[in-house]
């Protein structure tokens, strides 16, 4: 294979960036250019709940010039992402057509899960060393200009992520009226940003020992050029370090950071607000370092893209987390592990052995794997109508590394799944046609995987499968009585038989 060129373009609240990537022979990206140009859509969308027309011509000016840079270096491939700017903007959708007729660039709007989840797929991609460190307790802090991703791993597990509309713009917006109006600003925003991480507090799982903080920005490199590091570059400070820099910010206005410190005027009123956010989980945290890498969502996306589509192998499997903190949440509410973990097994084994007439992807085969894990977490709630407190419970869940679709799809299977005919429910109803189809396949998997286990007894052993004509024969053995489940499965294999065209036929027999 020879060497190819492809570009990320991140539209943020406050700049526009380009990175073009080489990418080799073993699907390992390069970077060889990066242009970056202030746009501040987030400056005027996050009050105004739109992109103004003008906004709109400049992004359009910067994205001519970056197709430019595209031809100039011939790239092959072009990813188009945008942020919480237009997450947050209310015409969204005219803005992203607008673009596309004046420039050819279709924008892929992010949902914060998946703009959080790349991030932290570079940051891994930065250290090699990231296996060990989750070893301990690791808190990574992605700060965006909208909001706040606090993710937590211990004992090499991915365990717990939690999203605050603590931004730094948005912050610096909120309270810019309040620095005209008190002498003791710097307090008062100390004590906005303690209300919101003391809510966070609240619902982080407790007892991890926190060893390792990693904090990253898009303001992160004008913090550690004024710490005395190249802005560009992945680096250590101590807690010394970090408190000098902290208290540096904390005595010098905004407008002196752009004279004396060539700190660009958009950016310097957003440095106090993340340096507080930083000291506040130092703090909580009490580790004597701070990890500033140099990652961006460009590097995220770029090397998603190769490990997914060019065979580039990494140290962590990125969906391998998306899994952890499903289980994670299942234990938080107490559902039976062994129970899933049966029922996983089978589920897997029925979709991969009916994969070529189900027509599901590998990606479908994650949503089944995640929904199972997460099918009865209602219970905790409400014993008899657990499957629509799953619901609720999975769709206000962040999984990061799921888009909002795929969670949605998600939480539909588990809502759906107990029911005899979920096509009279009107939440199918609602659901657009190519996901009807695949949350109506998946359902009809957990279902019959679940009747294997109707008992909570697992006592199924020997299981085989088998897809023969029209039929796709269960095999087992047990040395108990299996009737409850054979009767289960008859009950539940209806929709199976209807989705997928094939007639399952369940074969237990004793074992000697």
């Amino acid at each position: 294979m020879t060497k190819r060129l492809a570009a990320v373009i991140d539209i943020g609240a406050i700049t526009a960036r380009i990175k073009i990537f080489e990418i080799n022979a073993k699907g390992k990206p390069k970077e060889i250019e990066a242009v970056r140009k202030f746009t501040g859509l987030g400056l005027r969308s996050y009050k105004s709940g739109v992109i103004m027309p003008e906004q709109v011509d400049e992004l359009c000016k910067c994205l001519k010039m970056f197709d430019m840079k595209c031809r100039e270096y011939g790239v092959s491939k072009v990813f188009c992402v945008a942020t919480s700017a237009f997450r947050d903007a209310s015409n969204a959708e005219v803005v992203i057509e607008k673009v596309r007729t004046r420039t050819g660039f279709k924008i892929r709007v992010l949902d914060n899960s998946m703009e959080r989840y790349y991030q932290s797929v570079a940051v891994q991609a930065i250290y090699p060393e990231f296996n060990k460190m989750i070893e301990s307790g690791t808190m990574m802090l992605d700060i965006g200009s909208g909001s706040v991703q606090a993710s937590v791993y211990d004992k090499s597990e991915f365990v717990f992520s939690q999203n605050l509309v603590l931004g730094s713009l948005r912050i610096s917006g909120m309270l810019a009226d309040l620095e005209n109006r008190t002498t003791h600003y710097d307090d008062v925003l100390e004590e906005f940003i303690a209300q919101d991480l003391d809510d966070y507090h609240a619902v982080e799982p407790k007892g991890i020992t926190y060893k390792n903080l990693i904090a990253f920005s898009g303001e992160m490199g004008f913090i550690k050029r004024l710490a005395g590091y190249d802005a560009m570059s992945s680096c250590i400070l101590t807690k010394d370090e970090f408190m000098k820099t902290y208290d540096y910010l904390l005595k010098t206005r905004p407008t002196d950071l752009t004279l004396h410190d060539n700190i660009p005027s958009t950016i310097s009123p957003l440095l106090l607000p993340t340096a507080l956010i930083i000291k506040n989980m130092m703090e909580y945290t009490n580790v004597d370092s701070i990890y500033m890498p140099h990652a961006s969502l460009s590097d995220g996306i770029i090397y998603y893209y190769c490990t997914k589509h060019l065979g580039l192998k990494t140290a962590i499997d990125p969906d391998g987390y998306i899994l952890s903190a499903a289980r994670h949440l299942a234990k938080r509410y107490r559902c039976d592990k062994k129970h899933i973990e049966f029922v996983e097994k089978i589920a897997l084994n029925i979709f991969d052995a009916t994969k070529k007439a189900s027509g599901l992807g590998d990606r479908d085969r994650l949503l089944l794997q995640v929904s199972v894990i997460l099918h009865e977490v209602g219970k905790f709630v409400h014993a008899r109508g657990h499957s629509d407190a799953a619901y609720s419970v999975i769709s206000y869940t962040n999984l990061m590394g799921l888009n909002s679709d795929e969670l949605h799809m998600c939480a539909m299977v588990v809502r759906l799944y107990p029911r005899n005919d979920p096509y009279d429910s009107y939440y199918y109803s609602i659901l657009p046609s190519d996901q009807k189809v695949i949350v109506s396949k998946l359902c009809s998997i957990l279902r019959i995987a679940d009747a294997l286990d109707a008992s909570h007894k697992e006592k199924a052993k020997k299981i085989s499968y088998a897809l023969k004509d029209d039929k796709f024969v269960i095999n087992c053995e047990s040395s108990q009585d299996m009737t409850f489940e054979s009767w289960a499965f008859e009950h539940r294999c209806g929709l199976f038989e209807d989705v997928m065209g094939i007639r399952p036929v369940l074969k237990s027999r004793r074992e000697i």
